[in-house]
């Protein structure tokens, strides 16, 4: 079965039947990672429509900043949610630089009362990669995904040693760094996404369907020289691997 670790089902707005079809039709075990309580509740909706979709509760640092409730009226939703994402730190992309300080507060906040809940938890690290390394330490990693690195290389090497996983997203066979990381990933810890549809976007103007996913396994299989059945097989065990460490 293919497994799509990282995507973003309600971006797919009036397209999101394609969408769907195309997971029903490829059978892709797909993370429909949330930016927010409403996008959260979007993707339950979706998860109930279709089996092979778990929604993953989730507050993206770019919404952080407008986060205005208690946190801890968050609770419910980390302990409903089988899996967490995305969370994480952002002083590239943020819309709101002045927003850093309740990123931080939101984003150590759902990691503490994630890990305290033996959660999945996937993880954006844009420009805050030594921060996100740091906060880390601590915990057990092998709980871990860090979605579509892209920072230094160093930290990238701390962040294996860690037992994290690491997802190879669409810019892969474009990008020359991603290209490095893979070399560099272990074979236990690999998995892949697509990041919605606005990413291939993003990368090459194209829009994304799920069935990107194939692509991408196809570029690694051509890379790691097996055959593209076999890096599905690996990336299926370690996303079994990842949720047997949480007892789910």
């Amino acid at each position: 079965m293919y497994v799509d670790a990282h995507t973003h089902l309600d971006f797919y707005g009036e397209q999101i039947e394609k969408a769907l079809r195309e997971i029903e039709d490829y059978k892709i075990l797909t993370i429909a990672n949330s930016m927010d309580l409403e996008s959260y509740m979007q993707n339950k909706s979706y998860g109930e429509r279709c089996s092979y979709v778990i929604p993953a509760f989730g507050i993206h640092p770019w919404k952080a900043g407008s986060f205005r409730d208690s946190l801890t009226k968050l609770i419910p939703w980390i302990e409903e949610s089988r899996l967490i994402g995305e969370i994480g730190l952002d002083t590239v992309w943020a819309e709101d630089p002045e927003n850093y300080e309740r990123q931080q507060e939101v984003y150590h906040f759902l990691l503490k009362e994630s890990m305290k809940r033996n959660k999945v938890i996937t993880i954006h690290t844009k420009g805050a990669e030594e921060e996100i390394y740091e906060s880390l330490k601590g915990y057990d990693c092998s709980k871990v995904i860090i979605h579509w690195y892209s920072g230094d290389i160093k930290i990238f090497e701390k962040l294996v040693s860690l037992g994290c996983y690491f997802t190879v997203s669409v810019d892969y066979g474009i990008s020359l760094l991603t290209q490095q990381l893979v070399s560099k990933i272990p074979m236990d810890r690999l998995l892949v996404e697509t990041d919605g549809p606005t990413a291939l976007e993003w990368v090459t103007g194209e829009y994304g369907y799920p069935s990107e996913i194939l692509r991408i396994v196809e570029r690694l299989a051509e890379c790691k020289q097996l055959e593209p059945a076999k890096i599905e097989d690996i990336i299926w065990s370690n996303f079994c691997q990842l949720m047997e460490e949480t007892g789910i």
